[in-house]
């Protein structure tokens, strides 16, 4: 468990299944993650035992500190060692959960577990160029406009700008590392 001021990043549970059912078949979430698509039961019980086995994906409940009520989920996939480099995706399920900091809180601490536990360097995200209020946050936890790919994105009858983030692991001067040579390398070293 990863525990923030306001929330903690939790292993996902039996229990937690029938609301992540509930949200994935929601047309408006689903909205903000691309064209909604029915998820059956059979399939997403798959999905969700798979979960825990797949070596490039880690996934965390988003809980309430003190109630544990779940709130969301978080995950980084196409964790690629290499080039220790991953994605992120956020989901705040209830409406009245958004805009009180707790999708904030929750993309700090991944971002944490990220360049502390898995040692990544790099993380993207992709989002709808027209949530605002996802990308300021973004921002926020650190995140940078990438660019866009323009009608990238189809959702509810009519094409969207995907919106391409990056966050860099933070140096020890608490900056980013972006574009530095190592000049070591260019002597044979």
């Amino acid at each position: 468990m990863i525990i923030g001021q306001n929330v903690c990043l939790c292993p996902l549970m039996h229990g937690d299944a029938p609301a992540m059912f509930n949200w994935l078949n929601t047309v408006a979430l689903a909205h903000w993650n691309g064209s909604y698509r029915p998820n059956d039961q059979m399939g997403f019980d798959l999905w969700y035992a798979a979960i825990g086995g797949d070596r490039s994906k880690v996934m965390f409940t988003i809980r309430r500190q003190g109630d544990l009520r779940l709130l969301g989920y978080v995950q980084i996939t196409n964790i690629q060692p290499v080039c220790r480099s991953g994605e992120l995706g956020i989901l705040i399920g209830d409406e009245a959960d958004r805009g009180r900091g707790f999708g904030q809180e929750a993309l700090q601490l991944a971002l944490r577990h990220c360049w502390n536990d898995l040692n990544l360097h790099r993380v993207t995200l992709y989002v709808h160029g027209d949530n605002p209020r996802a990308i300021r946050s973004y921002v926020k936890a650190g995140f940078r406009d990438e660019g866009r790919m323009r009608e990238a994105g189809y959702v509810d009858g009519r094409f969207v700008d995907i919106a391409v983030m990056g966050a860099l692991r933070p140096t020890e001067e608490g900056r980013a590392e972006c574009f530095q040579v190592d000049s070591s390398r260019d002597r044979g070293r």
